[in-house]
């Protein structure tokens, strides 16, 4: 009940946790209006999201670096997949099942920081960066054991890597947002569509 209450009381500071202290400082941030997702999310859902203890979040615990990412998946995340902007929005049993050994792209960019949040009917994901902040696609075929392919988006042509490596990764993704306060509330009103279809 405490978490909860803290979710809904919780207008931007970020929330006081085991699994949120890190040592890493973010003081030229503003924290997340956690109350403005959270109506968004009720509204597009028809339910309240979920509010996810420490226990729930205890698989994703290297992934909370960020306040932000650490709020909205403690506050924000819908109880069941709901449909945005062309893309689903996950709960937590599939953010966990998306993260999950074997799955792609979530389980080979992982331990770049990466979270996948939602996906499309194509199978791609929208992944928040746990040490930026930062909202990217990730297409799920560009991610395999042991290589990295991408299609270069100024040329046409496709690249391949074969050594797994932070900026390696990074190349494969396509930039979507610098905030992911903004992001949501973009996606939770629809205003991402074409974007998102058009990269799918």
């Amino acid at each position: 009940m405490a978490c909860a209450m803290e979710c809904m009381t919780n207008t931007g500071p970020e929330p006081s946790t085991q699994l949120t202290a890190k040592t890493t400082e973010y003081p030229s941030i503003d924290p997340m209006q956690v109350k403005n997702i959270i109506e968004l999310v009720a509204r597009k859902s028809g339910k309240q999201p979920r509010t996810n203890d420490d226990a729930a979040l205890g698989p994703l615990a290297d992934l909370l670096e960020h306040p932000d990412i650490a709020s909205y998946l403690r506050c924000c995340v819908p109880g069941q997949a709901v449909g945005v902007s062309g893309v689903r929005l996950l709960p937590l049993e599939d953010i966990h099942q998306e993260m999950s050994q074997g799955s792609a792209p979530g389980s080979f960019i992982r331990r770049y920081g990466y979270v996948v949040v939602a996906t499309s009917v194509g199978g791609n994901a929208i992944c928040f960066h746990s040490p930026s902040g930062k909202v990217f696609w990730a297409d799920h075929v560009s991610f395999a054991a042991d290589s990295i392919s991408y299609k270069d988006r100024a040329t046409g042509e496709w690249k391949y890597l074969y050594e797994y490596a932070a900026e390696n990764v990074k190349r494969a993704l396509v930039p979507l947002s610098d905030n992911i306060e903004s992001f949501l509330e973009a996606l939770l009103t629809d205003r991402l569509e074409a974007q998102l279809d058009a990269l799918d």
